[in-house]
């Protein structure tokens, strides 16, 4: 196994376990929710962040649109870790593969109506698999070109 499928394998495992203990975040947003569970008032709370109560408010309700150093920093003050992350939402290799599926069903598309205009038409299925195995093997980054 190569290196790069070693690397995609690894993270591959970690994004699954991270899906495993991730939780659907909460309806009134992350902030309220902690803030209320450790039992801190808004007036508490924002006085902690030197911010206005409304402004807190307005932060709880629009947590979304939040800085990443501003979740950091009222993660922080509500003793907690914030954790900032992109999980795929398919594994790596079949996102790879549907977009080398893609790419190969744009050249065999290509090919055979080029061949058509001869009566040659290729064997479809057979044609692009082997044009997507072709596609994996080389150069992958190639897949992303829009072209």
């Amino acid at each position: 196994m190569n290196i790069k499928k070693q690397f995609i394998k690894s993270y591959q495992q970690k994004f699954d376990n991270f899906k495993k203990v991730i939780m659907e975040k909460p309806l009134q947003g992350w902030i309220k929710t902690i803030r209320e569970l450790l039992g801190m008032t808004t007036v508490q709370f924002s006085k902690k962040l030197k911010i206005s109560q409304p402004r807190l408010i307005f932060m709880e309700k629009n947590e979304k649109n939040l800085k990443l150093s501003t979740m950091e920093k009222i993660a922080d003050e509500l003793n907690c870790d914030f954790i900032y992350a992109l999980v795929p939402r398919e594994n790596i290799n079949d996102i790879i593969y549907n977009r080398a599926k893609q790419k190969a069903l744009e050249i065999v598309t290509k090919v055979n109506k080029n061949m058509s205009l001869e009566n040659q038409l290729a064997e479809h299925n057979a044609i692009l698999e082997e044009t997507i195995e072709d596609i994996m093997s080389k150069k992958i980054s190639k897949i992303w070109n829009e072209d």
